[in-house]
């Protein structure tokens, strides 16, 4: 009965990590194929977009608290969304694009610990969407990493290294969106 419940919970909400993925997946491919925009620009941009994931992965967490076991990380990820991103704004131009490297760097630390919670919870159904959904964290955490060891000293190499973790986060997103709307069938 818990598994059905759970099952038909969570599935209804499928298409909300798929937003959050394709958020992060065209601002992970913007940030790599832009590097000469105004670091200031991208960073309001990300703020922006920051407070767009927040209002989602709260929508998600608020929406499957009696599906999902780890709802309570989904608005923890939420609320540091919508905290980073406002504060962020509130930053002069010179501030904010500093402040961005930081604040991308950790954002991603805890998105991708965020995940490896959403994953668990749908470990049970599919040995491979687990065993890939792991492997796209770990590439977020290994480029994130990356470019919180020396920010400023990676000069343009940081947008990459944003970009392509952005873009791992956002592929895991999708994937696990799409995994949880094949459960509904089950």
């Amino acid at each position: 009965m818990l598994r059905h419940t759970f099952l038909d919970g969570i599935s209804r909400y499928w298409w909300l990590p798929l937003v959050t993925g394709l958020l992060c997946i065209a601002l992970g491919v913007w940030t790599i194929s832009s590097p000469t925009t105004a670091l200031p620009v991208m960073a309001a941009a990300f703020a922006y977009c920051l407070i767009a994931l927040g209002i989602f992965d709260g929508i998600w967490g608020l929406s499957t608290t009696k599906f999902n076991p780890s709802w309570g990380w989904d608005i923890c990820l939420a609320v540091i969304d919508i905290v980073a991103g406002v504060w962020m704004l509130t930053l002069d131009p010179a501030q904010m694009t500093l402040a961005f490297l930081y604040i991308v760097g950790i954002w991603i630390i805890f998105a991708a610990f965020s995940g490896v919670g959403q994953m668990m919870a749908v470990s049970m159904y599919s040995a491979w969407t687990t065993f890939f959904g792991i492997i796209l964290l770990l590439a977020t955490l290994f480029f994130t990493f990356w470019l919180l060891l020396n920010p400023i000293g990676l000069g343009v190499m940081a947008w990459i290294w944003i970009g392509i973790a952005l873009l791992c986060y956002g592929a895991f997103r999708v994937t696990i969106s799409f995994r949880i709307r094949s459960l509904r069938n089950r």
